[in-house]
């Protein structure tokens, strides 16, 4: 026995069914071919009384039965099997019941209706997006959007905001563009520079077919003001601020206008390329009236299929109490008995644009009765208003296959895949040769070195900088190419100027192919600058007998210096076929493998100039052994004095009391050097000020306690000194991660070691950190971290820009020093060389390490120099091995930024607080 529905339901569903399908594949198509008006209609259905049925959760809008209804058949199996579903989506509104009386004249539109529209819309969109109901994207719409939650005063500022939407976060390693542009070659990445802003340029600029995309169409579109023909000065009057100045009728215009384009969009005829869709967007949408913005659905797209004359593929069906837009009674409206007759009168009345021409109108149940007898509802008799259903069969439609996507990119990829297989096949082998079986080269675009090996699965070896597989992570990409175009430069100059001796760096670190982020290689990319920066200081000064010409070498030892002797070796092999490679420069963790390191090449005679290592037995490791950073005794000395300075005003520096009372968490890895080293030293420099500490480990591989859980144990210490003597990444941020967990409004004082700088330095994750305030030691300062840099440090800094441009952006900008310490590391050994070349003494490995010790002041040498990260001077004794009063930076981090006017500077002591100790 068939199901009882109210009256008018059958021929609704009937109609629906009649056109749901795509033209092409409509079962109606032969008996309808001679019509070429490919017009839907705008499902209207009234009920009075309506019928809703009770919300599913509170809060929720309750949902029309006649919506639930037709919802049901849209699904032939049920919840069970939703991927057979009919696409479509139900919007329910708020019961909003409409004034009474007519509306002949359409009262103008209000700013609240265009927000109730919008909601609608946001819903509406973000339900049409899911492959259950249609899979569609709605860029127009979402572009619209953006611009009206966006504030601009110029319109300059509308094309910065765009460039960095359109490109999709260019330098930013989680952007669309820089994973792309991980997958190039060098000299393509170093292409897009130039070709970013003009792919920009063209698309943007609105004139360019197919390239332009929605912004062509945002341009062309006719429901905002034109003036100005440029676009950023259209999208301007989108915005917040300009939004108010619109008028409101044109505004739901241009939102339905941007939604509808986007429904076209993905309902193209070339389907082959495109998802296939075989059937129309069905959006079902109630109960409607003219406050909940369903009329002014309703309006706005006859009015725009009126303005357009073009086709969109939407199906909407509206339920209400009363015929939109004009709130007339069922008997008031023309009532077409099919979709048929709908179409004849269609035909003619869209001609006079009049928006009644869209609608079919379904009165349903007791207003099916009143229409019928030309009743009002109120003086109606009682009668049946329901009937028995007739059977309507829905159905999701699948196309065939060759208009479907896979049909078409079957052929081109059959095709493709020969080609790229190919070459994809002889790259491989090709990189196989050259650094390992993992790999891919460009062939025939992208140079190789071969004294770079795969090994064991890491790339390790050394290069000039022609191979750019030898560190897995694309934020060198920009560093190696300046390094080999400046090596090139050098080899010129040399031939030009062969009275300068040319010597040789080889910057060396520990990477793992492992590792892809660009944030993983922040320090060795940072190093790598600085020698850039020294390199082009060399190049650029005049012709003298005694200024070395600087070429520089990148040498991986892979993850924890695993390949040490293997790269020790080559290093070696090569000093003494090329007397010019004199030193080594680099490291960046104080580990036992890095020791093990030092060890080996001290072995085949090259000295080691560390830029950033500061645990305090690094010194005792080699005699051929020295550093530009201060050691960890130096730090703890420092934070110690400084934390005492601080109990005696009773506060710490966020204004919070302060207790005499430490906590150092450190790594629970032996190996890890510099955080055991760390810790105890800043135990032992508190407790020799009167303050008491403990230490506690954490596991950053996974044991119970991890950083976060350390982060979170630390609220218990509110109140007291936190120190935090782990890595800055990704240890420091997952602490700080537990402590927002879970004492994110009191948090205690904190304080990081100098590796913190690494986390800050990250800006995109540092910047997300706006609750937890701390503060870090430095070993050296970027002008914006001090209110008075100094003059080696601008100058520095300039030339950092100038040679990457990346560094003047907040996302690119170091903070961390490394590039200033690398620096100081590779000018000392250029001043040691100036020093021999004086003295007309042969420059190589060992006479260098040998000049390297006289960089000293004392006993009047005169011999010490200012560099960009403080005073290097190695004191005269060749036990030193480390400058002597060594600055040291405190610096605080706030509300997702430093604090330049905060920092303090632990120095010489002319130039240092009276707190600050003296080394």
């Amino acid at each position: 026995m068939a199901e009882r529905v109210p009256l008018g339901f059958s021929q609704l569903a009937e109609c629906l069914a009649e056109v749901y399908r795509r033209r092409s594949l409509n079962r109606f198509e032969h008996s309808l071919r001679h019509e070429r008006d490919e017009a839907l209609p705008i499902f209207a259905c009234v009920q009075e009384p309506l019928d809703l049925e009770k919300p599913a959760r509170q809060g929720q809008p309750a949902s029309p039965v006649v919506l639930r209804m037709l919802s049901d058949r849209l699904r032939p199996e049920g919840a069970k099997s939703p991927e057979l579903q009919v696409p479509h989506f139900v919007v329910g509104l708020e019961d909003k019941s409409p004034t009474d009386g007519p509306d002949a004249e359409l009262k103008p539109v209000s700013t609240e209706e265009v927000d109730e529209l919008v909601s609608l819309l946001d819903r509406a969109t973000a339900g049409l997006k899911d492959n259950r109901s249609g899979g569609y994207d709605f860029p127009r719409y979402d572009l619209v959007r953006w611009l009206m939650g966006e504030s601009f005063t110029e319109a300059k500022q509308v094309r910065r905001a765009l460039y960095r939407r359109a490109v999709g976060g260019v330098g930013d390693g989680d952007g669309v563009w820089a994973r792309i542009q991980l997958q190039l070659p060098g000299w393509l990445q170093v292409l897009t520079l130039w070709l970013l802003p003009t792919f920009f340029w063209l698309r943007n600029s609105g004139r360019v077919p197919v390239l332009s995309g929605g912004y062509r169409w945002l341009r062309n579109q006719p429901y905002l003001a034109r003036g100005d023909d440029n676009l950023f000065e259209l999208a301007r009057r989108i915005t917040r601020d300009k939004r108010p100045e619109q008028d409101p009728e044109r505004f739901a215009g241009l939102l339905v206008n941007a939604f509808l384009e986007d429904l076209r969009a993905g309902f193209r005829r070339v389907e082959w390329i495109h998802k296939h869709r075989a059937t129309h967007p069905i959006l079902l949408v109630g109960p409607i009236s003219r406050t909940n913005g369903g009329y002014l659905l309703v309006r706005m797209v006859a009015e725009v299929r009126n303005d357009t004359m073009r086709f969109d593929p939407l199906l909407l069906v509206t339920i209400g109490r009363k015929v939109p837009p004009l709130a007339l009674e069922p008997g008031e409206a023309k009532v077409d008995e099919s979709v048929a007759a709908w179409r004849a009168r269609h035909l003619q009345e869209s001609l006079q644009r009049w928006i009644g021409a869209w609608l079919l109108t379904f009165p349903i149940g007791a207003s099916q009765v009143a229409a019928t007898r030309k009743l009002s509802l109120k003086n109606r008799p009682a009668a049946v208003t329901t009937e028995e259903e007739r059977e309507v069969r829905f159905q999701r439609v699948i196309g065939p296959w060759w208009r479907r996507r896979t049909g078409g990119w079957l052929i081109i990829g059959t095709v493709l895949a020969v080609l790229a297989a190919a070459y994809g096949g002889f790259g491989v082998l090709d990189d196989r040769r050259h650094c390992g079986g993992d790999g891919f080269r460009w062939l025939f675009f992208e140079a190789v070195d071969s004294s770079v090996a795969k090994v064991d699965g890491d790339c390790v070896g050394l290069t000039d900088g022609t191979n750019s597989l030898l560190y897995p992570s694309d934020s060198f990409g920009p560093v190696g190419a300046k390094i080999l175009e400046q090596n090139r430069k050098a080899a010129e100059l040399s031939k030009l100027e062969p009275e300068r001796p040319v010597i040789t760096l080889a910057s060396l670190t520990s990477a793992s192919d492992g590792s892809s982020s660009p944030g993983g290689f922040t320090a060795e990319r940072e190093q790598l600058a600085g020698l850039a920066v020294a390199q082009a200081v060399q190049l650029g000064k005049p012709a003298q007998r005694y200024e070395p010409i600087l070429r520089v070498l990148i040498a991986n030892a892979g993850p924890r210096y695993r390949h040490a002797d293997r790269v020790a070796a080559q290093l070696g092999a090569l000093a003494q076929k090329d007397p010019s490679v004199v030193a080594v420069v680099g490291m960046v963790e104080s580990r036992q493998s890095t020791q093990d390191m030092i060890r080996k090449l001290a072995a085949v005679g090259l000295p080691t100039v560390a830029a950033t290592l500061t645990a305090d037995q690094m010194v005792d490791v080699s005699r051929m052994y020295l550093q530009i950073s201060p050691q960890n005794r130096r730090e703890a000395a420092v934070v110690a004095a400084h934390v005492r300075n601080q109990l005696a005003t009773g506060k710490d520096p966020f204004g919070h009391a302060l207790k005499p009372k430490l906590t150092v968490y450190k790594s629970d890895d032996p190996a890890d050097t510099y955080s055991q080293n760390l810790a105890k030293d800043v135990v032992q420099a508190f407790a020799a000020v009167g303050i008491p500490g403990s230490s506690s480990s954490y596991s950053s591989q996974g044991g119970a306690v991890d950083p976060a859980a350390a982060g979170r144990e630390a609220c218990d210490h509110q109140g007291e000194v936190v120190f935090f003597a782990g890595r800055g990444q990704v240890d420091f941020q997952a602490f700080l991660g537990g402590i927002q967990d879970r004492c994110r409004t009191r948090p205690p004082y904190i304080i990081g070691g100098d590796d913190t700088t690494k986390y800050v330095a990250d800006r995109g994750v540092s910047g997300l950190n706006q609750s937890i305030p701390f503060q870090y030691l430095a070993l050296a300062l970027a002008p914006d971290l001090l209110q008075n840099a100094s003059p080696q440090s601008a100058d520095f800094y300039v030339r950092l820009q100038e040679l990457f441009p990346y560094e003047k952006t907040d996302r690119g900008r170091s903070l961390d020093g490394h590039a200033a310490l690398s620096y100081d590391a590779a000018y000392a050994i250029v001043l040691a060389t100036s020093y021999l070349r004086r003295d007309s003494i042969a420059v190589n490995g060992g006479t260098v390490w040998s000049a390297l010790q006289s960089i000293t002041d004392a006993d009047g040498a005169k011999r010490g120099y200012q560099g960009v990260s403080g005073p290097i001077d190695f004191g005269g004794s060749i036990a030193q091995r480390v400058p002597v009063n060594k600055p040291v930076a405190i610096v605080t981090f706030q509300r997702g930024g430093p604090v330049p006017k905060a920092t303090i500077v632990c120095g010489q002591r002319s130039e240092s607080p009276s707190w600050c100790p003296v080394a």
